[in-house]
C-alpha cells in the first residue's frame, strides 16, 4: 500500500469527488472556486445587501453643497471716491498709495481668515454644524493677484446657502472699507502730528534767534551808551542787513530803536517766510476732516452662483459623485470579501467536523 492509503481514512465531501485532506493544510486552488461557485447565490445576495447598504450610505449622507463666484481688480472708473482724496492730500504731500490691487489682496486675505469667517457666522447666527467652508484661489495658479479669482462656500444645507455667501462677502468688503478709512484717518493724523512737531521746532527755533538778536541789541546799546555814542558814525550803514552783529557804531539811539522793534514783534511769522510757510501748511492740515468712503473691493466676473453639487470651474471643491462611487464599491467589496470567506470558512469547519465524527475503518 502508499503512503497516502496508510493515512488516515476520509469521507466523500458532498460536493461530489472532491475532498479535503485531512492530515494536510493544502487547499485546491480548483476545488475553492468550485465552492465559490456552488455558493455563488449566496455570495451574490450578499453582495447585493452591502451594495444597497453602502447606496443607503451614500443617499441618506449629508450632501455638500457649494455656491461661487468670480472676481476680479476693481475698475478704475470705481476707483474714482479714492482717487479724489489722494488728489486732495496730494496737494499736501501726503501719499495714501492705495492701488485696486491692494483693494484685492486685501478682500483675499479677509475673506479666507476663520476669525473673520467665525465672527460673520456668530452675527448672522449661521449655525457652524451645516457649514463646509470657504476657499479662494486664482482660476490660473500662474497668474498673479491681478488675474481672475474664484470665491466659493460650501455648506451642508442647500437653503440659503446663496444668500449666506452673497453676505459673507458683502461682509468681507465692508471690513476692507473700514480698514481703508482707518488707513486714510491714520495718514492723516500722523501728517498732521508731523506738521505740528515740525511748525514747532521752527518755531523755538525762531523763538531763540529773536531772542538772542534782543540780547545782543541791549548789549550793544549799553556800550554805545557808556562810550557816549549817540548818534551813527561814518560807515556805520554798511553793515550786510542779513547780519545779526551790532556794532556800537550805529550809535545809542539806532541801537535802542531797533531794540523797540524787536521787543515789539509778537508774531514771529510776520518777520519770518519759512516759519509762515510750516504756518499756512500746518492750517491747511489741521483744516482736514475725517473722509469716510465706500469703494467696491473687486468686480463681478459672475456673482454668486445657485448651489452646486458638483465641482466649480477650474476648481474641483466638491467632488461627491466620486466620493458616493467610491463608498458604494467599497461597501461592496466588503461584502464580497465578507461573503466568500464566510462559505470557505462553512465548508472547510464541516468537512473538518464530519472528518472527526467518521468512525475509523479498520
Amino acid at each position: 500500500m502508499s503512503d497516502r492509503s496508510q493515512g488516515n481514512d476520509k469521507k466523500p465531501s458532498p460536493f461530489g469527488k472532491y475532498i479535503l485532506p485531512s492530515n494536510k493544510e493544502e487547499v485546491d486552488l480548483i476545488e475553492i472556486i468550485s465552492i465559490i461557485f456552488r455558493s455563488s447565490k449566496l455570495i451574490f445576495i450578499v453582495l447585493a445587501i452591502f451594495t444597497l447598504v453602502g447606496g443607503g450610505v451614500v443617499f441618506f449622507s449629508p450632501k455638500e453643497w457649494t455656491s461661487y463666484a468670480i472676481v476680479s481688480v476693481t475698475s478704475d472708473g470705481k476707483m474714482q471716491p479714492l482717487e479724489s482724496i489722494e488728489s486732495s492730500l496730494s496737494v499736501l504731500n501726503i501719499d495714501l498709495n492705495i492701488t485696486a490691487d491692494d483693494l484685492l489682496m486685501d478682500f483675499r486675505k479677509y475673506y479666507s481668515s476663520k476669525d473673520m469667517l467665525s465672527k460673520y457666522m456668530s452675527k448672522e447666527k449661521v449655525n457652524a454644524n451645516n457649514f463646509a467652508g470657504v476657499k479662494g484661489k486664482n482660476i490660473n495658479s500662474d497668474s498673479d493677484v491681478k488675474g481672475n479669482y474664484i470665491l466659493t462656500y460650501s455648506s451642508n444645507l442647500e437653503y440659503g446657502l446663496k444668500d449666506v455667501f452673497t453676505g459673507y462677502v458683502n461682509y468681507i468688503n465692508r471690513k476692507v472699507n473700514d480698514n481703508l478709512n482707518d488707513q486714510i484717518k491714520f495718514t492723516i493724523d500722523t501728517a498732521k502730528k508731523m506738521a505740528t512737531e515740525e511748525y514747532n521746532l521752527a518755531l523755538q527755533q525762531v523763538e531763540n534767534e529773536h531772542k538772542i538778536r534782543i540780547q545782543r541789541l541791549e548789549y550793544a546799546a549799553s556800550i554805545a551808551k557808556a562810550a557816549g555814542l549817540q548818534k551813527p558814525a561814518i560807515g556805520a550803514f554798511d553793515i550786510s542787513a542779513s547780519s545779526n552783529n551790532y556794532p556800537i557804531s550805529m550809535g545809542y539811539d539806532l541801537l535802542n530803536r531797533q531794540l523797540e522793534i524787536e521787543r515789539s514783534i509778537t508774531d514771529l511769522t510776520s518777520v519770518n517766510a519759512d516759519l509762515l510757510n510750516k504756518k499756512l501748511y500746518l492750517n491747511k492740515i489741521t483744516a482736514l476732516q475725517p473722509v469716510v468712503i465706500d469703494v467696491p473691493t473687486f468686480n463681478y466676473l459672475q456673482e454668486p452662483s445657485d448651489p452646486l453639487q458638483h465641482s466649480v470651474p477650474s476648481e474641483p471643491i466638491l467632488q461627491n459623485s466620486r466620493k458616493g462611487l467610491l463608498t458604494i464599491i467599497s461597501f461592496s467589496f466588503i461584502g464580497l470579501i465578507g461573503s466568500i470567506t464566510f462559505v470557505l470558512m462553512r465548508f472547510f469547519v464541516r468537512e473538518r467536523h464530519n472528518s472527526r465524527l467518521e468512525p475509523p475503518k479498520k
